[in-house]
């Protein structure tokens, strides 16, 4: 994650950048270290499915593709955030992903924290997604 994108928008929203997705090597270990249930893994094994994405225990996060690691962060954060009002940014995570992806992201994103504000960075700065469906 860039410093300054986080340093910029971090006040305000919950970042989730592509350069910085992950702390762990599997998710695994992200699921620890976040102090998360280790049935966690298996709820966002089946979300993944969804997704055409088959979860692997054990298995290095660096070695899914860039649009498959987004999903997995995605996902685990939507589990894991509040479930109120909260600004979202994802900074390159919609263009890593295929339009069917996208747009499944984004239901997801709707139907599991239903209050959030989904925004992407862009040049002038973070704009919201809207009309995604």
């Amino acid at each position: 994650m860039s410093f300054a994108t986080l340093a910029e928008y971090g006040r305000d929203h919950c970042v989730i950048d592509t350069h910085n997705l992950f702390v762990g090597t599997t998710l695994e270990d992200e699921i620890l270290l976040l102090g998360a249930d280790d049935g966690l893994f298996s709820d966002i094994a089946r979300e993944c499915s969804l997704f055409g994405l088959q979860l692997e225990r054990g298995r290095r996060l660096s070695s899914y593709s860039g649009g498959e690691q987004s999903i997995i962060c995605c996902l685990l954060l939507m589990h894991l955030l509040p479930k109120e009002r909260l600004s979202i940014l994802l900074v390159h995570v919609l263009e890593t992903l295929s339009q069917r992806n996208r747009e499944l992201l984004l239901d997801r994103f709707a139907a599991l924290i239903p209050d959030a504000s989904i925004f992407f960075l862009t040049e002038e700065g973070p704009k919201p997604v809207v009309n995604h469906a």
